[in-house]
């Protein structure tokens, strides 16, 4: 049984950034924005790259393309160390963690991605480098 981190944890965590940003990384107009959007969502109510958009063109007046959001999205976790995570599967979205459970397959999910790129790039690499930087290549 997973224990559920109490809902005060992601308002502290964002406050104590707000109040004393990491590393000397304040954040945006944006960033906070979008932080604090994603302080109503949950697993069972992630929200969605569309719909943060439009709340973020309504209220500031930036309509963001996906990719911006995906950035904001990515500085938050990167920068910021907020742990926001995703799901690909229905219901699709974003959200704070609130447990270990929905940590752990958020890990299993990225971890899976990433080793596959990462499997990817080996792959074109090796069939294509030499050729590419000019090596011989022995006929059979």
């Amino acid at each position: 049984m997973s224990r559920t981190v109490t809902k005060d944890l992601k308002f502290e965590v964002l406050e104590h950034e707000l109040l004393n940003p990491l590393r000397g990384h304040k954040l945006t107009e944006q960033e906070e924005f979008v932080a604090n959007l994603l302080l109503d969502a949950s697993s069972r109510c992630p929200m969605k790259i569309e719909q943060i958009i439009i709340a973020m063109g309504q209220r500031l007046g930036h309509w963001l393309k996906p990719r911006e959001v995906k950035a904001i999205v990515r500085t938050l976790r990167k920068d910021h160390a907020f742990p926001i995570i995703s799901r690909r599967r229905t219901p699709a979205g974003l959200w704070w963690c609130a447990s270990a459970d929905e940590m752990n397959a958020f890990i299993e999910t990225f971890r899976r991605q990433a080793l596959d790129e990462l499997h990817t790039l080996s792959k074109i690499v090796n069939q294509n480098y030499p050729a590419l930087a000019g090596q011989l290549r022995l006929e059979e």
